[in-house]
């Protein structure tokens, strides 16, 4: 499967990016907005987008934060809704390695569900991102140390480019965020605004953020 952009959106729910949300915090609703705009760009340009969704089990409080988060069937569990796209997929938390078929030709959203952030963890959606060839992902959503970082350093260790939308991801103030980013750069990850990201062309061949596509050499 060959596609030149890639959207990766890291758990984009409501307790992270919502007021009502139990992880909601001041920098959330700048995220929030360009995670919107990200949204809307793919809407418009036919972007593949793949999803994962953080559902925690009670008692558990959920990996990010102090307080519960994810939890099953609350309200803090589900996506932004303006983060759903119509043509879409989701293959819940079954961890095996079989995928359905054209799976990007019948949907452009695919969604994963995960008990934890480390979307490689996840066999289906390892499988699924080992198989898009010569793709750019383009990184936005919760979890700076966490979640987007183990996508980050995942997809860059395998070869693929990324882009992170620094101002569409949150860290929650966790203290190992700064040092998330130092590795990720590191890895050879790009940080870009959403504006930027959105105002590139989409090229036909490879070559926007060249920089992003090749692997470095630099252990981190």
């Amino acid at each position: 499967m060959d596609h030149e952009r890639i959207v990766l959106d890291i758990d984009t729910q409501r307790d992270f990016f919502l007021p009502s949300g139990n992880l909601y915090t001041d920098a959330s609703d700048e995220a929030a907005r360009n995670i919107y705009r990200i949204f809307e760009w793919v809407r418009t340009h036919g972007i593949p987008v793949i999803s994962t969704v953080l559902r925690v089990r009670p008692p558990d409080r959920g990996p990010i934060g102090e307080r519960p988060h994810c939890i099953d069937g609350t309200p803090g569990e589900k996506k932004l809704p303006r983060t759903v796209l119509p043509r879409r997929i989701n293959l819940g938390l079954i961890n095996s390695t079989d995928l359905p078929g054209d799976l990007f030709g019948r949907n452009q959203q695919v969604i994963f569900e995960q008990r934890d952030t480390d979307i490689f963890a996840h066999a289906r959606a390892e499988r699924l991102l080992t198989e898009l060839r010569g793709s750019t992902f383009i990184l936005c959503g919760a979890g700076v140390a966490q979640g987007v970082m183990q996508a980050a350093v995942g997809l860059r260790t395998r070869g693929f480019g990324v882009i992170v939308a620094g101002d569409a991801i949150v860290d929650f103030a966790h203290p190992r965020a700064e040092m998330a980013r130092l590795r990720m750069q590191a890895k050879g990850a790009i940080f870009a605004s959403t504006t930027d990201i959105i105002a590139t062309p989409i090229p036909r061949k490879r070559g926007a953020f060249r920089a992003a596509t090749t692997p470095r050499t630099r252990a981190c």
